[in-house]
């Protein structure tokens, strides 16, 4: 199997090819923001790649181009070969490709209306012109549909991360030729080293370890043997096809005897996949703080302290405690102190993956902004606008009510009274108003413009 990168290398590059009449319709992905995140690096000084890749779930991996796993068993992982004299290639490990993660699933129906599929999971480092270079490095994260179908019809692919439908009009050509691949497309989403990326595809996923065997020791997958996985951000550890005709309710019976007992004639879902990846010595616990403010009224004041981190990570802020995760990989507490301290310390260890703690963030404690009116009612030529505002801040204690202040075009400021501002006289309207707090809280707010 070989998976060069075209020579041009896109932020976000999308190769659809349908060997017949067939389109990509549509892609949900489990996240509501339609990425997966992970983090990237440092620069590896000896290849130019990222020393590791880390997951959502802290799994880190780095570039595997080991001949055997730790026992001396057959290689654990898949690559191309270093092109000797090539120093850009020695140096690397690797020919014109190498893998932090790699996965497939592969499966078969048969009967009328049978479908052949491949569906490749991969984060990847290549090289744009597919030779060992310095400065052609390229890392991407891809995800490659590949289904050979016998039936026009509408077919749905779901993997771990989220879906993709095609239409297939026909599967022959214009001169009454099999189309192979009806369905064939690569989606290549490039990274570079150093801080957070996204792809389509991650968390990384990993042997099942309830299931017998596990994966080799230090290894999340031994890259031959399809075996059962775990990681899927929704639950999803399969691959699965479904089928309907052309009117998009009859279904379509691509496993008319069952085969994979998911009791459905019109679906079939592979749940075995071959897997390969090496993990890290030791990789650090990913851990971002997204809120952490306060509000009160009189005496005691509540934090509300927000981050992301994996799902079996414990997360921690002084004060606060330990915060509740939700299964999604977001944490949260709520919790009283009779003394607002002006930053809260977070971390967050993961002992399930083996992880080291975080290192401990510093994050400024703020109160809580709300812009409830942000509006402006113009006049006719010359045109004037008067720019009304309304904000409150979750700090009401009468004693230390923060003062309010207002943003105006080009760099003044008004402070709100009461809660409120209204300047007249503006000629010049911002796409959004912003007011900041004395007590370190700042919220925009789209404004909105009633022209006579």
């Amino acid at each position: 199997m070989t998976m060069h990168p075209r020579p041009l290398a896109l932020a976000l590059a999308v190769a659809a090819t349908l060997a017949g009449p067939g389109a990509a319709l549509a892609q949900t992905l489990c996240r509501p923001d339609n990425t997966t995140p992970f983090t990237a690096g440092p620069v590896n000084a000896q290849n130019g790649f990222a020393t590791q890749v880390v997951d959502s779930e802290g799994v880190a991996l780095v570039i595997c181009t080991d001949s055997v796993d730790g026992q001396g068993n057959p290689p654990p992982c898949f690559f191309d070969p270093v092109i000797p004299g090539n120093a850009q290639s020695e140096a690397s490990g690797f020919g014109g490709e190498g893998f932090w993660f790699l996965a497939e699933s592969a499966f078969a129906t048969t009967g009328a209306n049978a479908v052949d599929a491949l569906v490749v999971m991969a984060t990847e480092a290549a090289y744009a012109s597919g030779v060992p270079t310095p400065g052609d490095q390229f890392s991407f994260t891809r995800l490659r549909i590949r289904v050979d179908v016998t039936q026009p019809g509408i077919y749905t692919v779901q993997h771990p991360w989220g879906q993709r439908q095609y239409t297939v009009t026909s599967v022959v050509d214009d001169r009454g030729r099999a189309i192979a691949r009806e369905i064939n497309e690569t989606v290549d989403v490039e990274f570079t080293p150093n801080g957070s990326r996204t792809g389509i595809v991650g968390p990384w996923l990993r042997w099942d370890p309830a299931v017998a065997p596990a994966a080799p020791a230090g290894y999340i997958g031994d890259g031959a043997t399809p075996h059962a996985v775990i990681g899927s951000p929704c639950g999803r550890n399969f691959v699965r096809i479904s089928a309907t005709a052309l009117d998009g309710t009859t279904p379509l019976a691509i496993d008319p005897t069952d085969v994979d007992r998911d009791g459905m004639a019109s679906a079939y879902t592979s749940r075995e996949f071959t897997v390969q990846g090496k993990l890290a010595p030791q990789g650090i616990t990913p851990l971002t703080v997204t809120g952490a403010t306060y509000a009160r009224t009189t005496g005691a004041a509540t934090l509300s302290l927000h981050a992301s981190a994996p799902t079996t990570a414990t997360v921690t802020a002084t004060p606060g405690g330990n915060l509740r995760g939700d299964g999604n990989g977001r944490h949260f507490t709520a919790s009283d102190v009779t003394t607002l301290p002006a930053t809260v310390a977070f971390t967050a260890t993961n002992a399930a993956q083996g992880n080291a703690p975080s290192p401990v963030q510093h994050v400024p404690l703020t109160d809580l902004v709300t812009i409830t009116r942000a509006q402006a009612q113009c006049t006719a030529a010359p045109r004037t606008c008067t720019l009304e505002v309304q904000a409150s801040s979750s700090d009401q204690a009468p004693a230390s009510l923060p003062t309010l202040t207002l943003a105006l075009p080009g760099g003044a400021t008004t402070t709100l009274v009461n809660g409120a501002a209204s300047v007249p006289g503006l000629t010049v309207l911002p796409a959004a108003v912003t007011v900041r707090s004395s007590a370190g809280g700042i919220a925009s707010k789209p404004l909105t413009v009633i022209n006579p």
